[in-house]
């Protein structure tokens, strides 16, 4: 029974009521894509991150050796005791030997000379080899040395028990006087001593021939 009203009444109430519940679902629609759209596109927008290297401050830092940390063995020169200095050689104790490269020779020539310093110390000891002096006697007057005009270069050797070292000279067959003073005349022919001497300490004459 559709009642008393006419029949274009009732079909228009039913179209704005399906308008209306059409409109509804339009609605409801649009507010779930636009809440899920949301989130898809702010992903789909976004650029794709760079890897960026950590920064120093990021990172594990690693222990660096400046010292000895605590509790930390000694390195073995850190413990090894400092070796005593090597004492001087005592003059007592030193042995000298002189030799001439000839036994006779032109007055004013030179002459190449050796002389032999040993230690009979029987513990290492050093020696300083510029203090060795070679000198020609006559008699009991000193007529040449080296000592007088000559300033040998320092130099000090390490002798262990029973080693020597040699020191090298030339002799120039002229007389000399200390501070090599006064004139350097030709020494006469004749025959003369030859010793080396290192302070206190002296070796045996060898003979040496002037003509």
């Amino acid at each position: 029974m559709k009642g008393s009203e006419p029949a274009s009444v009732y079909w228009r109430r039913r179209a704005i009521v399906a308008g209306a519940v059409i409109g509804l679902v339009l609605v409801a629609v649009l507010a779930l894509k636009a809440i899920g759209g949301g989130s898809s596109s702010a992903q789909g927008d976004a650029e794709p991150q760079e890897w960026a290297a950590p920064s120093a401050s990021s990172t594990l830092q690693r222990p660096s050796v400046v010292g000895s940390p605590p509790g930390a063995s000694p390195s073995p020169e850190e413990t090894a005791p400092s070796e005593p200095p090597v004492p001087e050689c005592g003059e007592d104790e030193l042995m000298l030997q002189v030799v001439a490269a000839f036994e006779e020779a032109r007055s004013g020539s030179e002459v190449p000379v050796s002389v032999l310093v040993a230690s009979g110390d029987d513990e290492a000891c050093t020696v300083a080899m510029d203090r060795v002096e070679v000198e020609l006697a006559a008699g009991e007057d000193v007529v040449y040395s080296t000592a007088h005009c000559d300033q040998a270069e320092e130099r000090t050797v390490e002798l262990a028990a029973g080693e020597g070292e040699t020191a090298e000279f030339r002799l120039d067959g002229r007389a000399s006087e200390a501070g090599c003073s006064g004139e350097r005349r030709t020494l006469p022919a004749g025959d003369y001593d030859l010793r080396a001497r290192l302070g206190e300490a002296e070796s045996r004459p060898a003979g040496l021939r002037l003509n």
